[in-house]
């Protein structure tokens, strides 16, 4: 696997610059825009924060949401729709500024939209950051044999039935559900979904092999590390 180049550390504080300088630029035309559809100075004030701003928001939501867990691709298309109405508004504004459009009552009520589904977004991503996982009953986590790595052998009665302490308390320790696949297992199957001409994912991994998808997580960075 290529490894991955760094940036030079200088390249972080760039970026934050650019950003604010383009967040500076398209603020007058998404202010433009709202007083267009009828806002007030004030609360036309607020339309850069619902566009430009919300836009950055979803992108960062999606960059830290991993690939195949539950949630990413609603938040790649909150982030896709996000950016496509920056450009737009940033479009009409300026056909507005320019003298070739007028504003209108469909415009007016496009724009009208605006903050209520930023905020219904918003409040989406909110809460899928605050909640770590899913609210339903943890399926027993799975198992690996990994009796030939530390050389132990199955716990074993001796002849009047009983265990013997260490072995008791090994056995204990150990914690239920039923093996996980093998590492052979798993190229198996990402072969055979990609000879189907699916994309590997870790939903696609458990669904091939029959596990609950939030395993499917672990088998794709089970392979990955192992690729």
């Amino acid at each position: 696997m290529p490894e991955r180049t760094r940036l030079p550390r200088y390249a972080p504080a760039v970026g934050r610059f650019v950003l604010v300088i383009a967040l500076a630029m398209s603020a007058p035309g998404e202010y433009q825009l709202a007083r267009a559809a009828g806002w007030g100075p004030l609360t036309a004030a607020g339309m850069p924060a619902c566009m430009s701003v919300y836009a950055c928001f979803a992108v960062w939501f999606v960059e830290t949401r991993k690939k195949g867990e539950k949630g990413h691709s609603t938040a790649v298309a909150g982030a896709v729709g996000a950016l496509s109405m920056v450009v737009v508004g940033q479009i009409v504004a300026h056909w507005i500024a320019a003298g070739y459009m007028y504003s209108s009552m469909t415009l007016t009520a496009a724009v009208s939209t605006v903050p209520g589904i930023v905020a219904g977004h918003v409040a989406h991503m909110i809460i899928r950051a605050r909640v770590p996982g899913d609210a339903r009953p943890q399926e027993p986590e799975e198992q690996e044999d990994q009796s030939h790595e530390t050389g132990e052998a199955p716990v074993q009665p001796t002849l009047d039935g009983e265990c013997e302490a260490d072995e008791v308390t090994r056995a204990r320790k150990r914690r239920p559900g039923r093996p996980g696949p093998s590492l052979d297992e798993l190229r198996a199957a990402a072969e055979a979904i990609a000879e189907a001409g699916e994309k590997v994912t870790g939903p696609a991994l458990a669904k091939f092999m029959g596990r609950d998808r939030r395993q499917g997580s672990r088998y794709l960075t089970k392979l990955n590390k192992a690729a």
